[in-house]
């Protein structure tokens, strides 16, 4: 039977937390009773991640594990671009591998999905709540500004991974990004092709993992496809 859902996981070193996740993944799936799958991308990773989430594949057949070696492109957006390719659930929902976003807000999202085509699990409205350095929360409210202006929209988390779609929306849009921009892009060009979306509040906790983040980096990956489609929406 196809699945109505997707869950996509992409991990780099993440043997900590891996098997936690998804564990918990695949209980809320029993739990709430969802025909779902879960796919999980291990994403050239050095340690036991590919590993400890082969030990959770062979015990429960709706995961199922991409190991991710010897790609030319090991950044995190290619990676999701590999997983959402084998995506055959009737909604999809990327989720972060560090135990930040909690399984138990899946059905959460679920209960709205005939309010919009795109509900997003977001930290900055009323009710949400982040974990998060008084740095990252300055950079990050800074860009979901600067995103909201040239994009023209209310939408106060553009940057959050936590989004359901409906699956055919990767059917109407072409992804470019190979970074973290790849969130972004994806909800701005659904967006653009008259998609509607909708903010929920969830709690984002921060992992207890030393984040290896660029901020630099991260913010231009972020920036480029909102320029693109600011670039699209004025040519059009």
């Amino acid at each position: 039977m196809k699945p109505f859902l997707s869950v996509v996981i992409s991990a780099l070193n993440e043997e900590k937390t891996v098997q936690a996740v998804l564990t918990n993944v695949l209980k809320v799936f029993d739990k709430h009773k969802i025909n779902a799958e879960l796919i999980f991308l291990n994403n050239h990773s050095t340690d036991n991640t590919g590993k400890f989430a082969d030990v959770v594949a062979k015990k429960d057949k709706r995961l199922k594990v991409i190991h991710r070696y010897n790609r030319e492109n090991k950044d995190l957006g290619s990676s999701l671009c590999e997983g959402l390719s084998s995506v055959k659930g009737q909604y999809f929902t990327i989720m972060d591998c560090d135990l930040s976003h909690d399984p138990e807000e899946i059905p959460n999202l679920m209960k709205h999905i005939h309010e919009a085509d795109i509900v997003i699990g977001s930290r900055f409205v009323k009710g949400g709540k982040a974990d998060m350095t008084l740095k990252r929360q300055i950079i990050s409210r800074s860009y979901n500004l600067f995103a909201r202006v040239f994009l023209r929209t209310n939408i106060k988390d553009l940057t959050t991974g936590f989004k359901l779609y409906r699956a055919d929306i990767l059917h109407n849009i072409t992804l470019e990004s190979t970074g973290f921009g790849l969130h972004v892009e994806l909800l701005a060009k659904a967006l653009l092709k008259g998609y509607k979306a909708k903010e929920i509040p969830i709690y984002y906790k921060r992992s207890d993992k030393k984040s290896t983040l660029s901020y630099r980096r991260q913010f231009k990956s972020y920036v480029l496809p909102v320029l693109k489609a600011f670039w699209w929406k004025l040519s059009h």
